[in-house]
């Protein structure tokens, strides 16, 4: 078990901002605010480096483990906490060394590297002193190009202590070559997109691609649950009543790392039943990874379970992912996968959307030619099937990018450029708002992908009428067509938009980070506040208590925790969109200078797709971010979002602030009163409010109140008209206000804006006032997800 950790301790700390209201909340700061301490000199930073690498072989086949010991010194000054370290493969040290000098992303990364599978934690390091970490097994991925390498171990390369020098964390090894499995060569799953075993000539390539088009399984939609139980029952029947037994008492699968591990050798070894095995292992050892469902998807498939192939890749929506390898983003693969269960099915038409949504989201993606391949033969289109399979055996950098013409850049006007605003993403205010919203957030990515579909017709329509129309141009009008082309493709790859790429990278690992501190995740080995809550709840409930015991216990704990984390959930996703619209941006600004120099039509709506395609790909980064956390507040909604009913909730907590409450029940109606002139402030144990009111005919007034709650840290502003009656003796006052309101979170951001109504009696005596009655309804202008362009 591992030492639990407060999530306050476990997050960097956060600068506050503070929300000025005029000059009215300006007369309440200058009674409540403390001078700010001055500035002092920057504190003395660890510098962590790696002094020593060894590696146990020398030869090795890819999918195999190697041990690699390394030693962390801290030259900083400074003590470094503990730390996990990584380990990469390279064939030039020097680029990968220089990348990694020169990158912002967190971890620093460099494209030549592969990275291990595994990693080692390494102790706390005082200022001049070194840690010998043991020896830890990693794995050569499957897939890795035969070679010879060097291995890179990198102390803290995701940068969670802050150090006065980020560069030198890594340190080479000596040579180690890597092989190709046995069997790797001549591997054969079946399934409609493999093109390892197409025949040489297209013309063969046509005919066993067509050879697949009558075949089609019945459509069956299936339940996770049912899509589950029906592969076992499959692998059952084929190896036997106590295969899945002997897979999980192999040994070898004990963790969904060596699931994982398994399977990919497995699909090396030519075993897709053992494969399939595996992953649903790992699938029930870690039921919140996306991965696993995905692998498995594509497993099923080749075996021929495409309606359980389906039902794994929609239950894998909104669950955790791994980074992306190669750069291919985990949704592409899905939808590659997604298509060639819809061939299985016979449903031709909703394969080819998915394998274009595949296409336009990772053009390096060849398994979505091979796809279209396997549908233009379907089709009848011949000579589409065998240009799109040629395509598909080589892996380029982006097949659809257009080759830079030799010759001169041309000259371009970029100067009417425009920048493409991105689309706002409505957050939820509350836990329990995020947790009925989720399944908007599911449908806004859903209309994603049907915009992509729409855009791939028209953008197939232009890019077939440009090449029919080629033989009447100019082969400069063309080059200069092509030359444009090329740089508008090549935006990716300029320095700015790099950086800001890189830093909606980190922000995107800030939220990663934020989200597995108190939900859990990643590899699953580090402690997270939802599970410290757990063991606390089933500790309460040890010694007896009501039937819902765990459920009661679990919400007093983790729904005050989650208003904290879903606040500051909201701020890190209000600075991703602004990061992320930076981003789109500085990209649509260059790419529609470009395409203003294009004088063909067909081009110049093809850049403007293109940039459509941009706008969409970074939105749906920010959608993914909202489905995942909402979807563990759907999830856990019992245990931290909705509160107990009264009848089963047991004693007061004694712990101070456990009810989430600041004021005990007799005293949260009584108000400390102080009336000057035309100013009113009022104190209590849980707001300060101080109004201001002038009375413009007999009975009403004009009235601006300013409320902060010391629990919450919000602050409003309601301002209007009101209505008064008081007694002779000035003991009671009823009122009723009507105006608009405006409120602000504890970080200084708009939470809320709308129309409030209220009434209200209070009773006075000196300076204490006692609230008889209130009444307020707000009516907010904030829109909600579902009624807002996706």
């Amino acid at each position: 078990m591992h030492p639990r950790v407060p999530l306050k301790a476990r997050r960097r700390p956060r600068p506050t901002r503070v929300l000025i209201a005029g000059a009215v909340a300006t007369a309440i700061a200058t009674g409540v605010l403390a001078a700010v301490p001055a500035a002092t000199a920057a504190a003395p930073k660890p510098d962590l480096e790696v002094t020593k690498v060894a590696v146990d072989k020398t030869t090795v086949t890819e999918a195999a483990r190697i041990k690699v010991s390394h030693t962390v010194a801290n030259r900083g000054k400074a003590p470094a906490k503990a730390t996990v370290s990584h380990f990469y493969l390279t064939t030039d040290v020097q680029r990968s060394l220089a990348d990694r000098r020169a990158s912002t992303t967190n971890p620093r990364s460099s494209l030549v590297d592969i990275r291990l599978q595994g990693e080692k934690p390494v102790k706390a390091v005082r200022p001049g002193r070194s840690v010998g970490a043991t020896a830890v097994s990693v794995v050569v991925p499957i897939g890795t190009p035969p070679g010879r390498y060097t291995v890179l171990a990198c102390a803290d390369d995701r940068g969670t202590v802050a150090e006065s020098d980020e560069r030198d964390n890594c340190k080479a090894s000596g040579q180690l070559t890597v092989k190709e499995a046995p069997g790797s060569d001549d591997l054969w799953v079946q399934q409609f997109a493999d093109t390892a075993r197409w025949p040489d000539d297209e013309t063969s390539s046509l005919q066993w691609m067509k050879a697949f088009c009558d075949v089609a399984y019945p459509v069956k939609r299936l339940t996770l649950s049912a899509a589950l139980t029906s592969a076992e029952s499959f692998l059952k029947d084929k190896a036997g009543a106590n295969a899945l037994e002997k897979v999980a008492q192999s040994g070898e699968a004990d963790t969904a790392e060596e699931a994982q591990d398994m399977a990919a050798a497995a699909v090396v070894g030519g075993s897709p039943g053992l494969a399939l095995a595996a992953l649903l292992r790992a699938h029930r050892l870690d039921p919140r990874s996306g991965d696993h469902l995905v692998n498995a998807a594509g497993v099923a498939t080749a075996v021929g379970l495409p309606n359980e192939a389906i039902a794994f890749l929609d239950a894998a929506v909104g669950r955790n992912f791994l980074r992306p390898v190669a750069g291919i983003p985990q949704q592409a693969v899905s939808l590659v996968t997604r298509g060639q269960a819809l061939m299985a099915t016979g449903r031709h038409a909703l394969a080819k959307a998915a394998f274009q949504g595949a296409q336009r989201l990772a053009p390096i993606l060849s398994e979505a030619d091979a796809g279209l391949a396997s549908v233009a033969a379907c089709e009848g289109d011949n000579q589409a099937a065998m240009r799109l399979a040629r395509r598909s055996r080589v892996r380029s950098e982006d097949p659809d990018r257009p080759e830079n013409p030799e010759g001169p850049t041309p000259m371009l006007d970029t100067s009417k450029g425009q920048a493409l605003a991105l689309r706002q993403l409505p957050l939820p205010q509350t836990s329990d708002v995020g947790a009925e919203r989720h399944d908007d957030y599911d449908a806004i990515q859903a209309s994603l992908l049907g915009e992509i579909q729409d855009r791939n017709q028209v953008q197939t329509e232009l890019e077939q009428h440009l090449r029919d129309t080629d033989d009447d141009r100019e082969p400069a009008e063309i080059d200069r067509r092509k030359g444009i082309m090329f740089l508008v493709y090549s935006v990716g790859d300029e320095g700015v938009v790099e950086e800001a790429r890189a830093a909606v990278d980190a922000k995107l690992d800030e939220l990663v980070e934020h989200k597995e501190a108190f939900w859990g995740g990643g590899t699953g080995e580090a402690p997270y506040l939802y599970d410290d809550f757990a063991d606390q709840a089933r500790a309460a409930c040890a010694g007896g208590g009501p039937q819902n015991c765990f459920e009661v216990e679990m919400n007093i704990r983790c729904r005050p925790a989650l208003d904290d984390e879903h606040g500051e959930w909201r701020v890190l996703m209000q600075e991703l969109q602004v990061l992320s619209d930076e981003l789109l941006a500085i990209m649509s600004e260059r790419m529609s200078g470009l395409a203003a120099n294009l004088e063909n039509p067909d081009a110049h709506r093809l850049v403007m797709l293109a940039i459509d395609d941009t706008e969409n790909a970074i939105y749906s980064g920010l959608v993914q971010q909202a489905q995942q956390w909402t979807h563990y507040e759907k999830l856990f909604r019992d245990h931290c979002v909705e509160p107990k009913p009264a009848s089963v909730w047991p004693d007061p907590p004694t712990a101070p602030g456990a009810t989430g409450k600041t004021c005990k029940e007799a005293f949260d109606k009584l108000s400390f009163k102080v009336t000057m002139g035309f100013s009113t402030l009022k104190i209590n144990c849980e707001e300060i409010e101080q109004g201001f009111s002038t009375k413009i005919i007999p009975l009403i007034n004009l009235y601006v109140d300013v409320k902060y709650e010391w629990r919450t840290g919000k602050m409003t502003v309601w301002a209007g008209v009101k209505g008064s009656v008081g007694d002779p003796l000035g003991v009671v006052d009823a009122g009723f206000k009507s105006g608009l309101y405006v409120t602000a979170d504890r970080n200084g951001d708009i939470s809320d804006v709308g129309w409030k109504v209220g009434r209200s009696v209070e009773v006075t005596a000196g300076v204490i006032e006692w609230e008889a009655d209130k009444d307020e309804v707000p009516f907010s202008f904030m829109p909600s997800p579902s009624s807002t362009r996706p």
